[in-house]
């Protein structure tokens, strides 16, 4: 094992858990992050190349001449996220950002970077066909290695701060579902084993990973509660669909059960149990074979469901926009919308989700009087 400066971090290997155990001591609380594999001289470089990066990250490494170069920062930033608990999806996504940052940039020392030097860089990813989506969320990812770079006195400023993103076209949010569609939709699901989990999504404005997640734990039937605490989801780096937190802190909710939903959940776990899939604490909507669903399977059902129906083409989460905005249309009253949704942000459901149909418009105006009545008419 290569040594250690003091100060900078410990390296050990954990028998027990049969993984590196790379610790290090910020402001005197103590991180670790694990390395899983055997102890090989191979895996002892790792871990130390691991244990430099976090030291890197969090000012523990003695700053010597420049800052450091573009992109061991990135790679630094990135794994102290991981000890700081970021997700492994999110993970994923950064080391894509770090990839297009190396082939744009290269790796010059983070005082050479400008906001200039960015602005072209946002421009080529533009170019290239990146969606405004993606180069927000690559800003947002620059933006935050540099804050931690001025926080831990890497650099002396934060150039993501100046520099503006090219004008682009927002991405597509989707349709509201109209009323007469979504009976048209419900009708021909009703066919379908899978039709509780499409009239959840409706009802409720569930995430379809909060959907394909339930397990019968999160049902109480007699109460007529739903308990959203989870969420399947791809893990994007094996491919594997798992179980994990829900999208956000606020996602996690109680949601009072329609009688009607109770009716079709209970007559959902008699059909699972006449096909041997029942288990109490097993998957509400299991596949076939008792294995997960996969999110996109469950799409497909929906694309053959609109085509049935005689629908114009949507999105599955586009239910879930409708949900919200008709919340809001029908009670005036934006924060419940976000909290039956999930959703912490009442802006992020507004900007997002919340629809204005023409009927919306018609309505306002023909409300709206601004003259006074004439004298002597009521």
């Amino acid at each position: 094992m290569p040594r250690r400066p003091k100060g900078e971090g410990s390296v050990r290997y954990r028998k027990d858990l049969r993984a590196y155990e790379i610790r290090i001591t910020v402001a005197g609380v103590r991180k670790s992050l694990y390395l899983k594999g055997p102890k090989t001289r191979e895996n002892d470089k790792r871990a130390d190349l691991l244990r430099r990066k976090l030291a890197l990250a969090y000012g523990l490494t003695p700053l010597e001449g420049s800052p450091p170069p573009l992109l061991d920062w990135l790679e630094a930033h990135t794994e102290a996220l991981r000890t700081e608990g970021r997700r492994h999806n999110t993970l994923y996504h950064y080391t894509r950002y770090i990839a297009l940052v190396q082939e744009h940039l290269g790796n010059p020392t983070l005082d050479r970077i400008t906001p200039e030097t960015l602005e072209a860089f946002f421009r080529h990813l533009a170019g290239r066909g990146y969606s405004r989506s993606v180069i927000t969320h690559v800003r947002n990812f620059l933006h935050g290695a540099y804050e931690r770079a001025v926080r831990y006195g890497r650099t002396t400023h934060n150039p993501v701060d100046l520099a503006q993103l090219p004008k682009l076209p927002s991405r597509e949010t989707g349709r509201e579902i109209t009323e007469e569609e979504l009976a048209r939709i419900l009708e021909v699901a009703r066919g379908h084993r899978l039709f509780p989990a499409f009239y959840l999504l409706a009802a409720l404005g569930l995430r379809r990973g909060e959907v394909l997640g339930l397990t019968w734990p999160d049902v109480d039937l007699e109460k007529g509660e739903i308990h959203i605490r989870q969420a399947l989801v791809p893990n994007l780096l094996t491919g594997k669909v798992v179980l994990g937190p829900t999208k956000t802190s606020g996602s996690n909710r109680t949601l009072p059960l329609p009688q009607e939903a109770v009716e079709l959940l209970r007559q959902h776990r008699e059909h699972l149990r006449e096909d041997g899939l029942y288990h109490p604490h097993g998957l509400v909507f299991p596949s076939l074979n008792g294995t997960p669903i996969r999110p996109e399977n469950l799409r497909r059902v929906w694309l053959d469901i609109l085509k049935k129906a005689g629908v114009p083409r949507a999105r599955l989460h586009d239910l879930r926009g409708t949900f919200i905005t008709r919340i809001i249309r029908q009670t005036g009253n934006p924060k419940l919308a976000a909290a039956l949704a999930g959703h912490k942000s009442l802006q992020t459901a507004l900007q997002h989700y919340a629809r204005v149909s023409q009927e919306d418009l018609k309505a306002t105006l023909r409300s709206l009087k601004l003259l006074p009545k004439p004298e002597g008419k009521e």
